[in-house]
């Protein structure tokens, strides 16, 4: 199938996910929450990368996906149980997007001059400082409200393990300088950051819209940085910025 046409099914099919929320039809609701992605797995399975590190990318997010796929199944399953088990699955998934990420890095650092490194290691270190500082503002939230809640707080060191691997995959996804890549990873850690407070903290207003909408659009644009397109414009981007302060 052309993937732009496949593209177009992933969105269709999550756009009528979003509308079975509303719907009371369990099996409807599980469908299309699965479909999407497993439309998203073929579409990356029919990308390609240049060279080696873009072969090994390229496997390192299928594995990623799979095991996201793995998570959103645990997720539709009731009680706490299955939660963590979601959460282990997405764990997982993350890491494999984190290492992902870190082969980008290699082909990147080839293309770079000194100012070119220079102007990638500001990068870092800003994004570094804003994740960090968001990730210690919602774990303290969170921490708050679970440790008033007995039932929830088994669950806090687990939360806390994954507030640091999704933090890390969007410290990653930014530094591989791929656009679709870093969008993609902060998608995630807002479709995340929605989901955890509309279950420790309190509800919010059209939650479930807000979580899987960004959820789909994150995960769409993880499979779609397999082509390397948004990652040469910001290597150029790079050494536009380089030359200049050269």
């Amino acid at each position: 199938m052309d993937k732009k046409r496949l593209i177009t099914l992933i969105v269709l099919t999550a756009m009528v996910h979003l509308a079975t929320l509303s719907v009371d039809q369990q099996w409807l609701h599980w469908l299309f929450k699965l479909l999407p992605m497993a439309l998203i797995i073929v579409l990356a399975a029919a990308s390609s990368g240049d060279g080696r590190h873009g072969s090994v990318y390229r496997k390192l997010v299928l594995a990623g996906l799979v095991f996201s796929i793995g998570g959103d199944t645990f997720l539709l399953l009731p009680n706490d149980p299955w939660f963590v088990y979601g959460l282990g699955s997405f764990l997982v998934g993350h890491l494999f997007y984190v290492a992902a990420m870190m082969t980008r890095w290699r082909g990147r650092s080839e293309l770079q001059n000194k100012n070119g490194k220079r102007h990638g290691m500001a990068i870092g270190f800003t994004s570094g400082i804003l994740i960090v500082g968001y990730s210690l503002a919602l774990g303290s939230r969170f921490y708050d409200s679970m440790m008033a809640d007995d039932s929830q707080k088994g669950l806090w060191i687990p939360v806390v393990v994954y507030i640091v691997v999704i933090g890390a995959m969007g410290w990653s996804a930014i530094m591989s300088r791929s656009v679709l890549a870093a969008g993609g990873a902060l998608l995630f850690i807002a479709s995340d950051s929605l989901l955890a407070w509309n279950k420790f903290v309190g509800e919010l207003p059209f939650a479930g819209v807000l979580i899987m909408a960004t959820y789909f659009g994150a995960q769409l644009l993880i499979a779609s940085s397999i082509e390397r397109g948004g990652q040469r414009r910001m290597l150029q981007k790079d050494a536009s910025a380089a030359s200049h302060n050269g």
